[in-house]
């Protein structure tokens, strides 16, 4: 029997750091992955569920830089290079299975004075549903917290646990498992981190039973 694949999500981050007068500020060195690289970023690998990743190098197939040469998603056909403008992509995590989890992060310092600061990124994500206890599904989750107190920044997460009712995922004709999410936008409002250094985690789990996937 052919083991099921698990979830992957692919991710592009766009940065637009706006004040009040609407303007915007340079994008933080390779927050965009337009090195070609992930530089300034850190790996992390672990199991799920729930998500539990330590510090690791790249791991390979888990952790993979996107570009136009990159092959279209094999369950939602969307391009795994984000539509909307830039050279590179980051895909977290494969369509393997095994209860593997895998995270990317990076640490922003948010200018002192900024009455207004946002993130705008892009995601797209494939979860194969296999209707366990939801505690036990694939998923992907976004987090914002304060890099010395670990506080969460207000309204700064985000979790998608598979499903065959998730809002905006579509049913892949690829596999009847498997629900994805074309490129999608979101924002986080990091106004109230004023003159703080707050860590974007980005994490992608497979279920923990480990027959199933998630990624982005």
């Amino acid at each position: 029997m052919t083991p099921m694949k698990k979830p992957y999500l692919l991710l592009l981050l766009l940065l637009i750091l706006s004040q009040v007068t609407n303007a915007q500020l340079a994008c933080p060195p390779n927050f965009d992955f337009e090195l070609g690289t992930t530089a300034n970023w850190r790996y992390g690998g672990g199991t799920c569920c729930p998500i539990a990743t330590t510090p690791s190098g790249p791991i390979t197939s888990r952790h993979t830089i996107t570009s136009a040469a990159s092959p279209v998603d094999p369950y939602g056909l969307f391009p795994t290079l984000c539509p909307e403008g830039g050279n590179f992509s980051f895909k977290l995590g494969n369509a393997n299975t095994g209860a593997e989890a895998e995270s990317m992060q990076y640490h922003l310092r948010v200018p002192g004075g900024s009455k207004s600061y946002s993130i705008i990124f892009r995601y797209a994500v494939v979860l194969e549903d296999p209707n366990h206890d939801p505690s036990e599904q694939p998923r992907f989750e976004v987090k914002a917290y304060d890099s010395i107190t670990g506080a969460p920044v207000p309204c700064a997460q985000f979790s998608f646990v598979a499903s065959s009712t998730l809002p905006g995922f579509k049913q892949s004709a690829a596999s009847l498992s498997v629900y994805y999410k074309p490129w999608t936008m979101a924002s986080i409002d990091l106004g109230s981190m004023n003159g703080r250094t707050v860590t974007l985690d980005f994490a992608t789990g497979d279920c923990s039973l480990t027959g199933h996937f998630g990624y982005a």
